[in-house]
């Protein structure tokens, strides 16, 4: 066996430059720019991975939590295996593929072997040639020559024949030819991977001249050239692919191999045959903005009840895919959670589209509520970190089009008010372009729109708790505090971080029962000298009267705390506590209703010593945390 010269983990899809393994050293794989994987299920440490250049075997053991794979199958945490020389391992199960490359050192007889090799494919390509060099005295010195031609039969005159230092030249120098041969198209091959021309023809390299001549050019050119069509009527949009600005120049993966569905939790995602990674993303809605019924009414009643929206909607996405850009569906479908159809339906149907489409694209499914459901920016997350081979996407090149955008009713004419605001706020989230689709496919003008009452955008961590400000939380006296407030405003937080690590006994109808329960606890509570807390909603004089006569009975003072925040707030609240907090029971929209409906702002008349105005003011475990709060979870 000849002996090993180096070892390197290379990537199949030539995602990121290989990863060096040197002899018997100890090197950790996982989540980093040297893999470019920024899977944040996959570990800075997720594989533990040693060369022994002795025996030319490579080991390989799982350190993170998440499984890894090798040739597709699953691997043990900790345990230790061998990786062969053609075996592919994953980072992650079914991603981020690695190989291991051997480099050996040319022994005597190898090496005379390659001489051998290169001399007869040498002397193969010397008689295909159309001019052929004269026989030396070392090679069939014995025979007579005859004299050359020129490739047209003409014979060659003794002044186009090459000198004898030319054309007598040594096996040697011929393999020295080949090897600097060979260098030269190396260097080309990694000039060509660096910058990534990808002239498809001469046309393609005189529109990039020109382009750098003029690189700034017009916008309504640009428009008109990469919407242009044969007919006048078709394939137009709001905004030109950017062909004008860098389409010669594309960041791209290699191409799809095979259609692939793939689950991960109630997120689907199909990869369709042909579909490359790229750095810029054209971002669709389906139903209502691809597709609409063809029986006209709101919802579909048969798997093939469909039609495309538009006839300008298949030549502009293929305008746009030519153009460098990945053509990417995001679909809201609850309704396979709620029962009313089935991801096979969904499947058969969408695969029905885009053949109808006739251009390579990505299908993201949602199928329940959580981070994946728009506007909640999950499923382009894991597009951008889990399904583009590691491509970056940028922003500020791609786009999202969907019908859900907040217009009023008879925006135009014989139109219903849209259904939501969700791919609006979806673009929002994403920090992309939006358009509907009468503005991208149709280029119609915007019209108006109404944005959500709440923005959690604007939430300031920074401001006062309390209205007025300088009010105290605590009493240095025994008291009953008595809050009031919508279901998941904030009161059970403001409980346990403010009131109960000073002593106060918190009381709460969801952990006892009943409110006598709670009225109960509350006199017991006096009467033993603690400080209260009354953590219900509390929406009317009723129910609040009960612990002010607690209050009295006892001789301490009743304060009222009332919660600013807004149904619409409190609806974002709980959406946000659904999405980190599995365990969490959601709190319906008619719970929501009902306090809003019985709500009676507190008095002082009522008996309360004080009122205090609490604003909210969120507190996160993680920045991670508080960035998916300040995005829009509502649909409307």
């Amino acid at each position: 066996m000849p002996a090993v010269r180096s070892c390197r983990l290379v990537c199949p899809n030539n995602t990121h430059d290989p990863i060096p393994l040197p002899d018997g050293v100890t090197i950790h794989v996982g989540r980093s720019e040297a893999t470019r994987c920024i899977d944040p299920r996959c570990s800075r440490k997720q594989l533990e991975v040693t060369a022994d250049y002795t025996s030319g075997e490579v080991t390989v053991k799982q350190l993170g939590a998440n499984s890894s794979a090798l040739d597709g199958i699953e691997l043990e945490k900790d345990r230790m295996c061998k990786l062969p020389e053609d075996g592919i391992i994953y980072l992650l199960t079914g991603m981020y593929p690695q190989k291991v490359e051997f480099t050996y050192e040319d022994t005597p007889q190898s090496s005379d072997k390659k001489k051998t090799k290169n001399l007869e494919s040498k002397t193969k390509d010397k008689k295909k040639e159309s001019v052929k060099r004269p026989a030396t005295d070392s090679i069939d010195s014995h025979h007579k020559t005859k004299k050359p031609r020129k490739s047209n039969g003409e014979k060659i005159k003794e002044k186009d024949m090459p000198e004898n230092g030319e054309a007598d030249k040594t096996v040697e120098e011929d393999e020295e030819d080949i090897k600097k041969l060979e260098e030269k198209l190396k260097i080309l091959k990694k000039n060509a991977a660096d910058k990534k021309f990808a002239f498809t023809s001469d046309s393609e390299a005189s529109q990039h001249e020109e382009k750098m001549k003029n690189p700034k050019g017009k916008e309504q050119k640009e428009r008109k050239e990469a919407t242009s069509s044969k007919s006048s009527s078709s394939t137009s949009a709001i905004t030109s692919p950017s062909k004008a600005k860098k389409s010669w120049q594309l960041s791209e993966g290699p191409p799809a191999e095979e259609t692939k569905w793939q689950q991960f939790e109630k997120l689907y995602v199909c990869t369709r045959k042909g579909v490359r990674a790229r750095d810029k993303v054209a971002g669709f809605d389906i139903d209502g903005t691809i597709i609409t019924t063809q029986s006209g009414k709101t919802f579909p009643t048969h798997l093939g009840d469909w039609r495309i929206l538009y006839p300008e909607i298949p030549g502009t996405l293929k305008k746009y895919h030519e153009n460098g850009y990945k053509i990417v569906f995001f679909t809201n479908q609850l309704g396979v959670s709620k029962g009313k159809t089935t991801i096979d339906e969904l499947k058969t149907k969408f695969s029905s589209v885009l053949d109808k489409l006739g251009v390579p694209a990505q299908i993201f499914i949602s199928t329940g509520g959580g981070i994946y459901r728009k506007p909640a920016r999950g499923m382009w997350d894991f597009l951008c970190q889990r399904a583009n081979d590691g491509i970056k996407v940028n922003i500020s090149e791609s786009l999202y089009v969907g019908d859900a955008a907040g217009r009023p009713e008879k925006w135009a004419a014989k139109k219903k008010k849209d259904f939501s605001c969700s791919d609006r706020l979806f673009a929002l989230n994403i920090g992309v372009k939006f358009y509907t689709p009468e503005e991208f496919f149709m280029s119609q003008k915007a019209v108006p729109f109404s944005m959500p009452e709440f923005d959690p955008r604007a939430i300031d961590t920074t401001s006062p708790l309390l209205d007025p400000p300088n009010s105290s939380i605590t009493s240095k006296s025994q008291e009953v505090i008595l809050l009031v407030g919508f279901p998941a405003c904030g009161k059970s937080f403001f409980s346990k971080y403010y009131l109960t690590p000073k002593g106060y006994v918190h009381v709460n109808r969801d952990t006892l029962g009943t409110w006598k329960k709670c009225v109960d606890m509350c006199a017991k509570s006096l009467r033993q000298g603690q400080s209260v807390v009354i953590d219900n909603t509390n929406p009317d004089k009723e129910s609040r009267q009960r612990y002010i006569t607690c209050a009295k009975a006892a001789k301490v003072g009743c304060r009222c705390f009332y919660f600013t925040a807004t149904i619409t707030q409190a609806r974002h609240n709980e959406r946000y506590r659904e999405m980190i907090d599995k365990s969490h029971q959601p709190i319906n929209d008619m719970i929501m209703n009902t306090f809003k409906s019985k709500l009676k702002v507190p008095e002082l008349s009522e008996g309360f010593s004080e009122i205090v105005r609490v604003n909210f003011v969120p507190k996160f475990k993680d920045s991670e945390h508080e960035k998916l709060y300040k995005q829009y979870l509502l649909e409307k």
